[in-house]
């Protein structure tokens, strides 16, 4: 993967700001992450977290209130 394409995924990744992820809580050290799918900001394509399996993802929780 090339490094646009990683920074790209991590944006949208980093975007997940809907309302059903806002009340889960998020996952200890250790226990898998809950699936999702977004669009790509590049191409519009779907791209779901189970699309990287076995490889290292970063995944950024944040909100903004």
């Amino acid at each position: 993967m090339s490094r646009s394409k990683f920074l790209r995924l991590a944006v949208v990744l980093c975007a997940v700001a809907s309302a059903d992820h806002a009340r889960a809580a998020a996952p200890k050290v250790g226990e898998r992450h809950a699936d999702f799918t977004l669009a790509n900001i590049a191409d519009g394509k779907p791209v779901s977290l189970s699309d990287f399996l076995g490889k290292k993802v970063l995944l950024i929780h944040f909100a903004s209130w």
